[in-house]
C-alpha cells in the first residue's frame, strides 16, 4: 500500500512539473507570434511608406 501512494504521488509531482513546462513553451510561443505580428507591421508600414514616396 505504501509503494503505491509513492507511486501515485511521484507521478502527479511529474504530471504537475510536465503542465508547468507546457503552460512556459506556450507562453513563449505566445510571445514570439506578438514580436513576430509587431515586426510584420512595421515593416508593412515602411514598404507603405517608401512606396507613397517614390510615386
Amino acid at each position: 500500500m505504501n509503494r503505491v501512494v509513492v507511486l501515485l504521488t511521484l507521478l502527479l509531482i511529474s504530471a504537475v512539473v510536465w503542465i508547468m513546462d507546457l503552460r512556459r513553451r506556450l507562453q513563449a510561443a505566445q510571445m514570439r507570434g506578438d514580436m513576430y505580428r509587431d515586426i510584420s507591421t512595421r515593416l508593412d508600414r515602411r514598404v507603405a511608406e517608401l512606396t507613397t514616396q517614390e510615386s
